[in-house]
């Protein structure tokens, strides 16, 4: 079975094109982009100046010399218009790596035609729109998968295997610490990305359920402001915020956009028998504390052997590719990843704008999820 393949987005989603072409199960059939540019450079137009590089994988020039190690793309075709490429681009399956704000509707007119989905985080940029595909994504015959690609690494992977086999006991504390440069000038106003909890935090929030046991969130606080980057974006440049679970857990998730160094992500999950400790540098490296030893296992993934930079985009993209070949059924289980997700984010950005905590069931009440 070959599952033919349409990239929709061109700069982001060119990472996603090199994992297509690269995965003998995928046939690269169409793309879809607004501007013809990226498309002609895949096809061998000489690159005058350096591109804006999008992804934290690698350089798009780079990512564009991989594809074309892999693929002509000589029958790859090309559309400007989402509508037309869906009823013409002769697609099984959509990868989406679009605008935050086109996730959720690109993803409804997809699994509406009847195509497979990989769909881009964040899962949608309010609660309504959250709502409205969570039923689309429940109700579609085509498999959708969300691209919270750090739940895939091998890092975190490994990390689940160690709270199932219990050695940390049950999950009662996590902290995430997030540091990195601003948001590239495109994505600096919150109209666009949609500040830094819905674009961003949503991964971290995500490795919180992924890590507690899938759990529901029941009350948030955020704490921060915009006092070192001031007129670059107009929302937060750092903040300390907590979320509470049902399962009793609680997380800590602290972030800043002017301080670019190494460890850019620390985390930490304490149980009641023990910890893990580590950060995502390279391939990602964890201490595991258990059993009351003072010195811990370290296990450090190999950065030749493993990705780098958005850990888990390559296994991703594998496991979509494995979901239709299987005929798995997962939407139902990606549906509530994505929604929590987006009601964990969306109050914790309202706690912070308003200064207050702010819980479940107000998130919830404006509109009908279940």
């Amino acid at each position: 079975m070959t599952i033919r393949v349409g990239v929709v987005g061109l700069k982001h989603g060119m990472a996603s094109i090199v994992e297509v072409v690269r995965n003998p199960k995928f046939r690269l059939v169409s793309v879809c982009s607004r501007s013809r540019e990226d498309y002609e450079y895949l096809r061998g137009a000489e690159i005058a100046q350096p591109l804006d590089s999008v992804t934290f994988t690698a350089s798009r020039e780079s990512l564009i010399a991989e594809a074309r190690r892999h693929c002509d793309f000589g029958d790859v075709a090309f559309f400007d218009d989402y509508d037309r490429f869906l009823a013409e681009g002769g697609v099984d399956a959509v990868i989406l790596a679009v605008p935050v704000n086109l996730n959720a509707r690109y993803g409804m007119k997809a699994l509406k035609a009847g195509k497979h989905v990989l769909a881009s985080k964040p899962f949608a940029i309010d609660v309504d729109e959250a709502a409205e595909l969570y039923h689309a994504v429940r109700a579609a015959r085509g498999a959708f998968v969300l691209n919270f690609e750090f739940r895939y690494s091998p890092l975190f992977v490994a990390i689940r295997r160690e709270l199932d086999a219990d050695r940390i006991g049950q999950v009662r504390l996590m902290s995430w610490n997030m540091f990195r440069m601003p948001f590239r000038p495109s994505y600096r106003r919150r109209a666009v990305s949609g500040g830094p909890f819905i674009a961003e935090i949503c991964h971290w929030v995500d490795i919180f359920r992924f890590v507690e046991g899938r759990g529901r969130f029941l009350r948030a606080a955020s704490f921060g402001g915009l006092d070192v980057l001031k007129d670059m974006q107009d929302f937060a440049d750092h903040a300390a915020s907590i979320v509470e679970y049902d399962s009793g857990a609680v997380g800590s998730i602290n972030f800043t956009y002017f301080t670019d160094y190494p460890e850019h992500n620390v985390f930490a999950f304490v149980g009641d028998k023990g910890k893990i400790a580590g950060n995502t540098d390279g391939a990602g490296v964890y201490s595991l504390y258990r059993d009351g030893r003072r010195e811990p296992d370290v296990v450090r993934l190999d950065p030749t052997t493993n990705h780098q930079g958005h850990l888990g985009f390559d296994r991703s993209h594998a496991y979509f590719a494995d979901v239709i070949e299987d005929g798995l059924r997962v939407n139902e289980a990606e549906a509530e990843a994505g929604l929590e997700s987006t009601l964990a984010t969306v109050a914790l950005d309202m706690a912070m704008t308003e200064g207050r905590t702010v819980t479940r069931e107000e998130i919830v009440s404006s509109t009908e999820l279940y």
